[in-house]
């Protein structure tokens, strides 16, 4: 069980230091408690209370939780900073970072002392009905609202234990293309949102089965609406998902930033019906620090864009044989070469072994 910090902190998120003098040791501020708990492991017969994260008072600023991971299809640690970014812009949040800690999500109540949880994390094939259970459990349970983003939705795909949190389930995407966003509610998520919004280059999630309130869709290839943003409830907790979020663009599209910190307000209870902050909720000015904590196992780190280049050479490397045997006319792709490509995908190496291949040393 992973109960302290690792002290693995990237070089992007230790920017956000400032001029703090910062321990060698730890990547944390001098100032700061080493020995603080991340998370507080779950013990029904005690008192779960994480000392390091109080709940807050006043106009301070909102406590988010970003759960994330490595990073083989996406450069988390770029959109960590994006959205992190993003939101403080319009928000007042500060934010604390989980990298791929499993154990941490499987046995500790690690929403404790958090207003909200960010998930931006890609574990599709993971099955572990632990895992699943604790991470329902800290909002479901605990009352702790989250927003879930993109890959977040096909995490866990191949079980019906992680999709009823989220209220969407997906199992698939079409190809990178412009996406027009339909605004099919009136919400104070939307504020601020164009009506003629389209994002140059994102993946269209496939809807399979729908449970909360649709607040944006894309008409897909097959001509049906599918929803890119909703609101779901677990009895008063309130729960946002978008599946938008896979392209850089789309990242530092000043709309989808406006998106998110909207989300986080509102299932904090912090935007008004007009999709305004409430007080104190609005941005706090330029300058100030917005990442706390940065924990994660040992030796694990962002892939970054140099492991993410990496993880497409050995993708590359691996699908050329077979996909070659499938083009038997360049010129003419077929049902049957779509066949034979999506079997020789079944032979990649996953995303657990493309991540320890590419894990950056240094």
């Amino acid at each position: 069980m992973i109960d302290t910090p690792t002290g693995e902190v990237t070089d992007t998120l230790a920017e956000d230091l400032g001029d703090t003098p910062v321990d060698p040791s730890t990547g944390l501020p001098l100032d700061a408690p080493i020995d603080t708990p991340i998370g507080t492991p779950i013990d029904t017969d005690g008192d779960t209370t994480d000392e390091r994260a109080q709940p807050l008072v006043g106009h301070q600023a909102l406590r988010a939780l970003i759960l994330t991971s490595p990073g083989v299809y996406h450069n988390y640690e770029q959109q960590t900073q994006d959205i992190g970014r993003g939101i403080v812009e319009r928000a007042n949040v500060r934010f604390d970072v989980s990298l791929a800690e499993p154990d941490r999500w499987r046995t500790t109540d690690f929403s404790l002392g958090y207003d909200v949880l960010i998930y931006n994390i890609c574990m599709a094939d993971n099955q572990d009905a632990a895992l699943i259970a604790n991470m329902r459990r800290q909002t479901e349970e605990l009352g702790v609202p989250a927003v879930f983003i993109h890959c977040t939705m096909h995490s866990f795909r191949e079980t019906d234990l992680w999709w009823p949190l989220l209220g969407l389930q997906s199992k698939a995407h079409e190809p990178l293309r412009p996406l027009r966003q339909i605004q099919d509610a009136t919400h104070p998520i939307l504020t601020g949102i164009p009506e003629d919004w389209v994002l140059p280059e994102d993946e269209l999630y496939i809807n399979l089965d729908f449970i909360g309130q649709r607040l944006l869709s894309t008409v897909g290839e097959d001509g049906e609406a599918h929803t890119t943003a909703w609101i779901a409830y677990h009895g008063l907790t309130p729960v946002f998902g978008t599946t938008l979020g896979h392209s850089e663009e789309t990242l530092k599209n000043t709309a989808f930033h406006q998106l998110l910190a909207n989300a986080v307000l509102f299932v904090t209870g912090n935007l008004t019906a007009d999709g305004q902050p409430t007080p104190g909720m609005g941005p706090m000015g330029d300058g100030m620090d917005i990442f706390g904590n940065f924990s994660a196992p040992e030796g694990v780190k962002f892939l970054g864009r140099e492991g993410k280049d990496c993880v497409y050479r050995k993708l590359a490397i691996a699908a050329a044989p077979c996909y070659l045997r499938c083009i038997v006319n360049p010129f003419e792709w077929g049902e049957e070469t779509r066949a034979c490509k999506a079997a020789c995908d079944g032979d990649l190496p996953g995303p657990d072994e493309l991540i320890q291949a590419c894990m950056p040393t240094i």
